[in-house]
């Protein structure tokens, strides 16, 4: 094997040299996401349901603003297929969310 041709795997998929602390530093997108999506299921189930769905709709919201702005190999797994596709699926469900939360009736 050459020195400049990438290692492989058992599939043919080369493999990452990166360390694993700084693949997983890399991650910080989906993290973030992850922490309002965990906020926002906290309110949702101990405080109130309006705050906390619009909380996990705006970390959805939060998340497709991420994979609009940053490119590919940076959104790490935020991007999972092509950007048009995310970029539908994730702000139509953050939109759908939010709003479904807002237009329900408050509770009596």
């Amino acid at each position: 094997m050459a020195a400049d041709q990438p290692r492989l795997d058992g599939e043919g998929n080369p493999i990452d040299d990166q360390p694993l602390i700084e693949r997983t530093i890399d991650q910080w997108p989906l993290a973030l996401v992850l922490l309002g999506l965990v906020v926002g299921l906290v309110v949702l189930s101990f405080y109130d349901f309006r705050a906390g769905s619009i909380t996990l709709g705006v970390a959805i919201i939060f998340g497709a603003a991420l994979r609009t702005v940053l490119p590919h190999d940076r959104a790490g797994l935020l991007a999972i297929r092509t950007r048009p596709v995310d970029l539908v699926t994730m702000y139509g469900l953050g939109i759908a969310l939010t709003t479904v939360a807002v237009l329900i009736p408050p509770a009596r």
